[in-house]
């Protein structure tokens, strides 16, 4: 059975005690953590890997919505609130649910079938490398179709919203397949994050002009990001002749 790892994030206890009890009737969902503070929930991400936050919106220090905008994009959002007007800013930052206090257990539970459905249906959508040291992957598409890519014919990967497109010289697949979850079935040698929505195969480059990456046998140009600038060209100095 999938079970759904969360946390929640919510600044009044006695909110958190509703929550909580109606998380430990759900089979399919286990409660790591609860934060009365988005800081400390932001620290604890750093170095924990959840899949769902049941998530407030009027905290103090930081907002729910601010929040969102920090999260790593592969965790699923269930907003609680108390106010109806911020439904339509949390799904223009793309949450799963919307429960407005005070909810029954029956929402709850709507909400979290929810988030069980789409993390299965993300499930389907991984990649499968062949093993540990092959040359390519298998990938599922938009169309149910499976291909097999192999990494050096990948040139560039771009993340919109819930699916990637990975691009290879004459085709490009689309898969409803988190940006982490390829980049951690990527050869770690080989590829690049280049900004939050690009990854890049280091042996195409053909050349860098300021911030614009340019490729062997294409035309399209992907920009570096000041995130990842750093940590980008720290990983190419290790292939350059000084």
């Amino acid at each position: 059975m999938k079970v759904i790892n969360c946390i929640i994030v919510e600044d009044e206890q006695y909110a958190i005690n509703i929550l909580s009890d109606f998380i430990s009737k759900v089979p399919f969902i286990n409660l790591e953590q609860t934060f009365t503070n988005p800081i400390d929930a932001l620290l604890y991400l750093k170095s924990n890997s959840i899949d769902l936050i049941f998530l407030d919106i009027n905290m103090p220090e930081l907002s729910g919505i601010d929040l969102i905008k920090l999260l790593p994009k592969n965790i699923e959002i269930v907003i609680t609130s108390g106010y109806s007007e911020f439904a339509v800013a949390g799904f223009e930052n793309n949450v799963l649910d919307y429960l407005l206090k005070p909810y029954s257990f029956d929402r709850f539970l709507q909400a979290a079938q929810k988030a069980l459905d789409k993390l299965l249906l993300l499930d389907t959508h991984k990649p499968t490398p062949v093993n540990d040291h092959s040359d390519s992957f298998y990938l599922k598409t938009d169309h149910g179709k499976i291909v097999r890519i192999n990494f050096n014919d990948i040139i560039y990967i771009e993340g919109l919203k819930n699916y990637c497109s990975v691009f290879t010289e004459h085709e490009r697949h689309i898969s409803l397949v988190s940006m982490k979850t390829l980049a951690d079935n990527l050869p770690q040698q080989d590829f690049a994050r280049t900004h939050k929505s690009y990854i890049i195969a280091l042996k195409r480059i053909k050349s860098i002009d300021g911030n614009m990456v340019m490729f062997d046998k294409i035309k399209e140009k992907i920009p570096i990001g000041v995130t990842y600038r750093e940590s980008f060209f720290a990983q190419l100095n290790n292939k350059m002749f000084k």
